[in-house]
């Protein structure tokens, strides 16, 4: 039993230095052999293998196979190598990349395009003519001119020294540079004074404001303003008009 013992020892450790070679185990009969080779296979010993009826060494370490790394990547390489007609699956997969991110590009830059587009036919008398007169249209009550250019009317109106009907072309000219420049939303419904609260811009509202207080007078109070009044007025819209030149604070 002793030499039985020795041998395995030997066997596991791989020992096969000088004066270490095992020397033949113990000789056992057949019945005896069968039951050890059995009692080892039902252990589940590290050290043995059933298979071969032979020892394992334990010792030095056995290096980990990575054999199913290599036959995993040799399966993609052999998958990309597939071919379809003239190309290789691998080609396909790169040419239906490409042709995504084509597509996708296409997509984003017709929606940018759809959204900032300039209007084909803004210069078209017609759409013109639609366009004002929809600004018109969403101007206050008695702030509405008949006139397209409320400006040079409201010049002409000061010259001869009607001042009220020159504030009210002024009005109407400041509220349509608004709406142009994106300050304000014309709207139907909307009064002459929600319009200016939704200025946000000190620098437009400031002039607007004399503009209103002084149309309010003239439109609900039936009174004819002094030319001190409108000139007061007057000194500030040629401030806004320069700043409506300059455009808004983005």
């Amino acid at each position: 039993m002793v030499s039985l013992t020795l041998w395995l020892i030997l066997g596991v450790v791989g020992a096969d230095g000088p004066g270490l070679v095992p020397g033949p185990g113990p000789k056992l009969d057949p019945e005896a052999d069968l039951a050890v080779r059995a009692a080892l296979g039902r252990g589940g010993f590290p050290w043995y293998d059933a298979k071969k009826d032979s020892v394992k060494p334990l010792w030095p370490p056995q290096e980990k196979s990575f054999h199913w790394l290599d036959r995993w990547s040799g399966s993609l390489r052999r998958l990309g190598r597939l071919r379809f007609g003239s190309l290789e699956l691998g080609e396909l997969l790169i040419i239906g990349m490409v042709i995504l991110a084509l597509s996708v590009l296409l997509v984003v830059l017709a929606e940018l395009w759809r959204r900032y587009r300039p209007s084909s036919g803004d210069s078209e008398p017609g759409v013109i003519a639609a366009a004002k007169a929809d600004r018109i249209e969403g101007l206050p009550a008695g702030v509405r001119p008949e006139t397209d250019d409320p400006w040079a009317e409201a010049v002409r109106w000061r010259e001869s020294g009607n001042y009220a009907s020159a504030i009210i072309c002024l009005f109407a000219h400041q509220l349509l540079t608004l709406h142009r420049l994106r300050v304000v939303r014309l709207r139907p419904g909307r009064t002459g004074r929600q319009l200016v609260r939704a200025i946000d811009d000190p620098r437009f509202r400031t002039p607007v404001d004399a503009t209103l207080r002084l149309f309010e007078t003239v439109y609900y109070g039936h009174l004819t303003p002094s030319a001190e009044a409108f000139d007061e007025v007057w000194t500030k819209a040629e401030d806004f008009e320069r700043l409506a030149a300059a455009g808004p604070v983005s």
